[in-house]
């Protein structure tokens, strides 16, 4: 059985490293791709949430403002000011 020499242990462990090193670099390599797609959808997500908070604030803002009320009083629940008269239109 032949011996095998310093160099080639050397090598042959190099080159296991090596491997094991390019392995390791591929699987990170794949991983970061993963979690950046995870983070645009994250982000996506995030800036719709904003879009809805800023339509639910302005929507609140209306809510309290008296022409806003009387609108949908009248729409609503249709309900007339003193003095005035409702119409109600029926088809024949």
């Amino acid at each position: 059985m032949p011996r095998l020499g310093r160099g080639t242990i050397f090598y042959s462990l190099f080159f296991l490293v090596v491997l094991l090193l390019s392995a390791l670099f591929i699987v990170r390599s794949f991983e970061i791709r993963r979690l950046h797609r995870d983070f645009a959808r994250l982000e996506a997500s995030l800036k719709a949430a904003r879009a809805d908070t800023d339509e639910l604030r302005a929507e609140l803002a209306l809510r309290d403002d008296p022409a806003t009320i009387e609108d949908l009083a009248r729409e609503r629940l249709t309900l007339v000011k003193p003095g005035e008269e409702m119409v109600i239109f029926v088809e024949e």
